[in-house]
């Protein structure tokens, strides 16, 4: 049986992953895509190749067997959508450093998901942790290095919706069954966020004669990124770790994040930025350094 520390580190490779989707888009608006088109065509390819692994995967094809459990998965899809949507509208008014410190909200959004849920405050240990994660994040993103002017407050609070979306779908993906195939889950998973930004984002952008010849290499590597890596190892792991856990850990994608700007886009990287880095890699050690184990198994009756 694997051990929990197997399974933190997929939380981590899924967080590395979503890391390189802030530079992917770029890259994809920088070759004349909207905001509108990218998103459409991560979910299209996303969805197409989580079905095109869940089917021609060997094994038994397990699906869930309860409301309950189908009830989730439709939270976990919904909630990602949501994300996504808010955070890309959010960065149309917002600059990209703010809007990841209200993306990365989510670390202590989390916790208070799970204080509400189980009625258990978190130890001291965690308490120290996210807050050199918050304090890293602030100095990582350079937001004491500019001048933030006036932003609308529908803006902000968008940012703020993305960061509780995220936290919501890292909450609930602890209470996946593990039982049930974890290809199908994230198949399905991907379905329902899928159907969810086509309601707002109908798809006839995608229909644009001669778009997809330059659109659909930019749109396999943005969906494999930001679809079906870290979906996948996300429904995998985190019913081993539990959602508060994993919100930590996903923590890693601001650090990467950074580091890929800096190496594939060749944006500036001060030393205030990666101090915030340091910061934040210690508070994921100090935070998970001594595992309850007892606790990260939840304890919990498969819904």
């Amino acid at each position: 049986m694997r051990s929990v520390w197997w399974y933190a580190f997929l939380v981590l490779l899924a967080g590395s992953s979503f890391g390189f989707v802030s530079s992917i888009m770029k890259i994809g608006y920088n070759q004349g895509f909207t905001v509108q088109q990218a998103t459409d065509a991560q979910y299209l390819v996303g969805v197409l190749v989580l079905w095109l692994i869940a089917l021609l995967r060997p094994g038994q094809k397990t699906f869930p067997k309860s409301m309950k459990q189908w009830l989730v998965l439709l939270v976990i899809g919904l909630s990602g959508a949501g994300t996504s949507y808010t955070y890309y509208i959010a960065l149309t008014h917002l600059p990209a450093s703010l809007g990841i410190v209200l993306l990365f909200q989510f670390a202590w959004m989390v916790v208070l998901i799970d204080i509400l849920v189980t009625k258990r405050l978190p130890s001291l240990q965690k308490w120290m942790g996210l807050l050199l994660i918050l304090a890293g994040t602030v100095f990582a993103v350079g937001l004491f290095e500019q001048s933030l002017g006036p932003f609308p407050m529908w803006a902000v609070m968008l940012g703020l919706c993305s960061g509780f979306c995220y936290a919501i779908t890292l909450y609930v993906s602890g209470y996946a069954d593990a039982d049930v195939n974890p290809a199908i889950r994230s198949a399905l998973t991907a379905t329902i966020a899928t159907v969810a930004i086509f309601c707002v984002f109908p798809p006839t952008s995608l229909m644009v004669s001669g778009l997809w010849h330059h659109l659909w290499p930019w749109a396999v590597v943005s969906g494999l990124f930001s679809q079906v890596i870290p979906l996948s190892l996300m429904l995998v792991a985190i019913p081993h770790t539990g959602g508060r856990m994993a919100g930590v850990l996903g923590s890693i994608e601001l650090p990467v994040a950074v580091l890929v700007a800096r190496v594939v886009l060749g944006e500036d990287v001060s030393w205030l930025r990666w101090m915030g880095v340091v910061m934040i890699l210690a508070g994921i050690t100090v935070s998970e350094l001594t595992l309850d184990v007892k606790f990260h198994k939840f304890q919990r009756k498969t819904i």
